[in-house]
């Protein structure tokens, strides 16, 4: 190695050192803001479509019959036709990915991709726990109301309704990553 290379690799080190520690605190409470953009019942059928055994893990589908959709700055209802494409991974952990539509209450149409993880993480308080977030994304139409979800990143949660067994659904609660 050359002394200029010796140097510009001592130098480059010496930088990212400095980078790396000019945050005084990367856990702080303010690290992301959040906004929260609406709360979904998305209706499911209840009979899990099973694919079998894959050389990822176990695969199925939930297909999504419906539901509403209810924010600050969105109204609108799931269309019908949408799927849950899941994965039963070796470790225990489900990886989601739904795919499916929303028609607003002003009759835009827009995609949603909302991909989630699910881990059970029993808790003393709860032992049937499980840690279910999920990132998602749309496709709204440029020159739309809704053209604004194009151009952030958002997180969810997904939990099961509480009358589940007799009307099948799941709540997604979003939040736009500020």
């Amino acid at each position: 190695m050359t002394i200029r290379m010796l140097l510009l690799t001592m130098l480059f080190s010496m930088c990212s050192v400095k980078a790396i520690s000019a945050e005084p605190d990367p856990n702080r409470p303010n690290r992301f803001d959040t906004e929260f953009v609406y709360e979904s019942r998305v209706s499911i059928d209840p009979q899990r479509v099973t694919v079998g055994q894959s050389k990822h893990g176990e695969r199925g589908i939930v297909w999504i019959t419906g539901g509403t959709v209810k924010g600050p700055k969105i109204q609108a209802n799931v269309i019908s036709g949408g799927g849950d494409w899941q994965l039963g991974r070796p470790d225990g952990v489900r990886d989601l990915e739904a795919k499916y539509a929303l028609k607003t209450d002003d009759g835009y149409v827009i995609l949603v991709n909302n991909k989630a993880l699910i881990d059970r993480r029993p808790t003393p308080d709860n032992p049937e726990n499980d840690y279910v977030r999920s990132v998602l994304s749309f496709d709204a139409p440029i020159d739309s109301p809704y053209e604004w979800m194009n151009k952030s990143i958002f997180l969810g949660t997904v939990e099961l309704a509480d009358n589940f067994a007799e009307d099948p659904a799941v709540i997604i609660r979003v939040w736009e990553l500020l």
